[in-house]
């Protein structure tokens, strides 16, 4: 009995403090907000509870340290610190310390730093209010909140053309398939799923069994300022045996006709090309301009192709195993990479059979959208909330400052001694004032 009353207490004591660990760390750090005003910088740290701190100078270099007891960090402030400046706030960096949190302001200056507690309002949570005082003058000019930097940075926006409908059926097959149904449906979940993915906006010519005008569908892509187009459709050929997915692009022939096509309408020689107007160019001023946005997208278009057809193979049956290329109609914006998907035979009984399928359908949605999203991932355009993401844990560079140590550079900035020394090829740890070194993102 002595022995089970000694278990029931460790296990209770244990529960105990599980429940208190949890209670200390129940506040989080929601936002951080910065304001620039004339010498001085303000920063307020909004919390979801109240919560324990102190603030205190450290110099050589010149920093301010904040302590918050007993919080933990909102996911979104953490991959946004990086953003945060001001005229003599260098960066904010942090590290879980104990049971809270520490920031580190690091400066440009030498500063005076104040802090303050702000009670809960309507709006806000409990505040910290961190003020550096220093001896330049500017004018005032507010730094937006950490919280709505991301928002400020615009969508890679895909426009998804599904062929055919309303009055024109697309290609008739096996089963009583019909391709626009068949491509509009895919074309909705991929739509779907590309806008599940932060950062990234899909764009449907159409989401109904509607009508539309081959050079109508290109100019939707080109009013929502798309990064790519793809137009959706299945196969239908003489020969039943025929089968097989494949991914085109616009070939050279196509091009050069389009740029015929675009030159010659007096109506196109306004457009933009790549940002650039024509209306103001000469004949052969315009053709060479025209004719470098066009390469430039054709590329684009056949290695975003290609990371769409690679991930196509796991799901489909692939007609050819790389891009091919055509005039197609669809796939001649000048400054818009485009695809066009061609989702197998529906002629072909086991294709139509599986086109037929929802779940199938869903699978070959869930590839395109996978290969798309690969790409722009790896190649995400400047202004576009995944370049900016991506920039937040890039690398920087630190300049040796006087007292600096290597082992206390490595501490400060959470990185390892080994790592940091690697990083910028040192054999030891002799640094100098003045000296460059690269800090390893993350």
């Amino acid at each position: 009995m002595h022995t089970k009353f000694r278990t029931y207490l460790f296990i209770f004591i244990n529960l105990i403090l599980s429940l208190a660990a949890c209670s200390a760390l129940a506040a989080e750090v929601r936002d951080i907000r910065v304001a620039q005003q004339e010498g001085v910088t303000r920063l307020v740290f909004e919390l979801s509870d109240t919560a324990e701190h102190r603030i205190f100078p450290l110099s050589n270099p010149d920093r301010i340290v904040l302590d918050i007891s007993g919080v933990d960090l909102n996911a979104s402030v953490v991959n946004g610190l990086s953003a945060l400046s001001s005229d003599v706030l260098m960066r904010v960096r942090y590290a879980r310390r104990d049971s809270g949190v520490r920031f580190v302001l690091d400066l440009g200056q030498a500063a005076k730093a104040k802090s303050t507690v702000l009670a809960a309002n309507g709006t806000y949570g409990p505040r910290i209010l961190v003020e550096l005082e220093y001896g330049a003058r500017k004018p005032a000019t507010i730094v937006k909140s950490l919280a709505s930097l991301s928002k400020e940075k615009r969508d890679i926006v895909i426009a998804i053309d599904p062929g055919h409908g309303g009055k024109d059926p697309g290609a008739l097959g096996k089963y009583n398939v019909r391709e626009k149904d068949i491509v509009l449906s895919i074309g909705k979940e991929l739509a779907r799923r590309i806008n599940a993915v932060d950062g990234f906006k899909a764009v449907l010519t159409r989401s109904t069994d509607k009508y539309l005008q081959l050079r109508d569908r290109s100019r939707v892509a080109r009013e929502a300022n798309a990064d790519l187009m793809i137009s959706i459709h299945a196969d239908a050929f003489t020969k039943s045996s025929a089968r097989g997915a494949s991914v085109w692009a616009l070939s050279l022939s196509g091009k050069s006709s389009e740029m015929g096509r675009w030159l010659a309408q007096q109506e196109n020689s306004a457009d933009l090309v790549g940002g650039i107007s024509l209306d103001d160019k000469d004949q052969l001023l315009a053709e060479v301009l025209l004719d470098m946005s066009m390469n430039s997208t054709i590329q684009m278009s056949l290695n975003i192709g290609k990371s769409v057809l690679g991930e196509m193979k796991g799901v489909a049956v692939l007609h050819k195993n790389t891009v091919q290329q055509a005039g197609f109609v669809v796939l001649k914006s000048p400054d818009i990479p485009s695809i066009l998907v061609e989702t197998g035979f529906v002629s072909n009984k086991t294709e139509a059979k599986n086109l037929s399928s929802r779940t199938y359908r869903v699978k070959l949605a869930g590839s395109i959208s996978k290969g798309v999203i690969e790409y722009f991932t790896k190649n995400a355009p400047d202004g576009t909330l995944v370049a900016w993401k991506q920039k937040q844990h890039s690398d920087y560079v630190y300049t040796v400052s006087k007292g600096d140590t290597l082992s206390e550079i490595a501490r400060r900035n959470q990185v390892s001694l080994s790592i940091l020394r690697q990083a910028n090829k040192l054999n030891n740890d002799v640094i100098w004032i003045g000296q460059k070194l690269v800090i390893p993102a993350g």
